[in-house]
């Protein structure tokens, strides 16, 4: 204690020992008042509480005084935990830990808890003073957290096939399909294996000719013919609405590949009979063998696909083995990019507004912006279309800076009009991220547009956030100057607890997949309901997409999701056509 004495004095400057006592005296004064506090002899028994430990434990000072803190023990730690904190402090170190205790009334409560002993002449302690801080509503938290966790588990693990599966021929759906593809190559960088991307020839004319049910209809027995020409160690996926891929895992070289291909075309072409007429499909097939063609998965699924565009090209109805150059490019890619790049400099994009709505208030809550081509000559072309074209070339990069600020004009004329305030989405793709300058452009484009940062969110795809490290620390770096993000069509990707609670996020969008049943389907709304408990808990907003009925409206406010977008609330719109939903309520039930 003495050296104690030398320490304040030495800190304080002060030479009285007067006055460093009473500097004690005020530091204990302050401590007791915001600490719990008790002091024991050396054989544990309660000489001393403070108004805090008679409050939290419910008993009063004379019922703790000459006690042990047997009194409060909940029972709930071994005797080993104890045998370790004795040890630690008969030594004269000081222990630290978190107790739950039990009060007075049989109720439970957490302390973080640190334990001093004070030492005799002999080194040897003489009493204990314990300093403890209530963290139980941060220990209940953590427990709501674990149990969250167990109940998503299960309904992820009861339910994987609403993320993994086609819902209408089972197979594997284009993400699972290719990560089942990666995990199954890894390994074999010797061993030949065929990839076949297969399409079914116009089967728009049997939708048109029969009916939409009729199509799904044909998919369903290609399905189910591909499962039985197959081996049980081949991959099937359907990518698409009218495209399939699998895996030739038997082909040892090129000959094989297209045998095999061929042989598989001749069955999937038998006649299938449609509310009682004969009906042929025709199908064309784009092959690459890896790792002949390709090395990596990504980079075999875009040459069996280049190869499938080579024969929709020329004529459909067969088959082509991918050939390295360029004569696999269709004409009309070739056409695309070369007026993707001419069409950013010459302003033929736009941007139309889809307004996210509170569905609690029935209020607009925001707008997602979407980027719309419309090229004078070739017409209004999908997003679909030109999108992973712009990503593949790189194009992206000028053209995401050009929506983003496009974006941030639009919310300066918004405000200028003197509508509300609400955030603008952006969607921003991998290969921006990817940039090594996209913060400081993000940030300089609001600078130079004079916005800020509160009025923009950035939408990723899952993928964005699983990844790599590097990119999770650029996102990070995006939160950082103020902007939120928003996590876009999350659960069909790497939707695990572990992966939402360490999120740097603030908002996910529920994948249209669960909502577009969520009205019919108790699994889609056991599954938002799972996300919707894990997300709040997390502290991150909840949106769904794809909402086009009254019904899934009601449903989806009913499971706690507080935001929602789609067509029941309005297509997306140029921005003179917005204003009226600025002030409009949706109105129902």
């Amino acid at each position: 204690m003495q050296d104690y004495y030398g320490m304040m004095r030495k800190m304080t400057g002060e030479d009285n020992q007067q006055n460093v006592e009473d500097m004690l005296v005020d530091i204990a004064y302050a401590l007791d008042q915001s600490a719990i506090v008790a002091i024991t002899d050396r054989t544990g028994k309660i000489t001393y509480v403070n108004e805090l430990f008679t409050k939290m434990s419910q008993y009063k000072a004379e019922e703790l005084i000459g006690a042990s803190h047997a009194i409060i023990n909940s029972g709930y730690h071994s005797k080993e935990f104890f045998k370790h904190m004795w040890a630690t402090i008969g030594r004269g170190n000081i222990w630290h830990g978190e107790i739950r205790n039990r009060a007075k009334d049989g109720s439970f409560y957490w302390v973080d808890t640190k334990i001093v002993p004070f030492l005799n002449d002999k080194g040897i302690p003489n009493r204990y003073i314990s300093i403890r801080y209530d963290i139980t509503e941060r220990k209940l938290m953590e427990e709501k957290i674990r149990k969250d966790a167990e109940v998503y588990r299960k309904i992820v693990e009861e339910n994987r096939d609403l993320s993994y599966n086609d819902q209408l021929t089972t197979l594997l759906n284009r993400h699972a399909f290719s990560k089942t593809l990666r995990a199954s190559l890894e390994g074999k960088k010797r061993s030949s294996v065929g990839l076949v991307y297969l399409n079914i020839d116009r089967l728009r004319n049997v939708n048109d000719s029969f009916g939409q049910d009729s199509g799904d209809y044909v998919l369903s027995i290609v399905a189910k013919r591909l499962k039985k020409a197959l081996s049980a160690d081949d991959i099937i996926g359907r990518i698409s609405g009218d495209e399939f891929a699998f895996t030739l895992t038997q082909a040892k070289n090129e000959e094989e590949a297209e045998r095999m291909t061929e042989d598989i075309k001749a069955s999937l072409e038998q006649p299938i009979s449609i509310k009682g007429e004969i009906y042929t499909i025709s199908t064309s097939c784009g092959i690459a063998l890896f790792p002949k063609h390709a090395k990596t998965v990504s980079e075999l699924m875009m040459k069996s696909e280049k190869a499938l565009h080579y024969v929709q090209e020329h004529g459909r109805g067969t088959y082509k083995m991918y050939e390295p150059g360029t004569a696999t490019k269709t004409l009309e890619r070739i056409l695309l990019e070369n007026e993707l790049g001419k069409s950013v400099q010459l302003g033929n994009f736009t941007l139309e507004y889809q307004p996210k709505m509170n569905l609690s208030r029935k209020t607009l809550s925001g707008v997602e912006a979407l980027v719309r081509w419309n090229h004078p000559d070739l017409g209004r072309i999908p997003p679909d279309k030109f999108i992973p074209l712009a990503e593949e070339t790189k194009i992206i990069l000028p053209l995401g800076e050009w929506i983003l600020r496009e974006a941030c004009k639009q919310a300066n004329e918004w405000k200028r009009q003197g509508h509300a305030p609400f955030r603008i989405a952006v969607n921003m793709s991998a290969v921006q991220l990817e940039a090594p300058d996209i913060v400081q452009t993000i940030k300089r484009i609001l600078d130079e547009e004079d916005l800020g940062p509160e009025y923009i969110e950035i939408e990723l795809t899952e993928s964005s956030f699983a990844d790599r490290d590097e990119m999770q620390s650029t996102i990070q770096q995006i939160r950082n100057l103020g902007i939120q993000v928003a996590i876009d069509d999350f659960g069909t990707g790497y939707s695990t607890f572990s992966y939402i609670k360490e999120l740097p996020a603030d908002a996910l969008k529920i994948d249209r997949s669960f909502v577009k049943d969520i009205d019919v389907n108790e699994n889609s709304r056991a599954i938002v309901k799972a996300i919707v408990t894990l997300a709040d808990t997390a502290g991150l907003n909840v949106i769904a997409e794809g909402i086009e009925t009254e019904e899934q409206a009601k449903i989806l406010r009913s499971l706690g999701c507080r935001e929602g977008q789609g067509y029941f609330f309005s297509k997306p719109m140029p921005p003179e056509d917005c204003e009226f939903m600025f002030s409009k309520s949706v109105e129902y039930e």
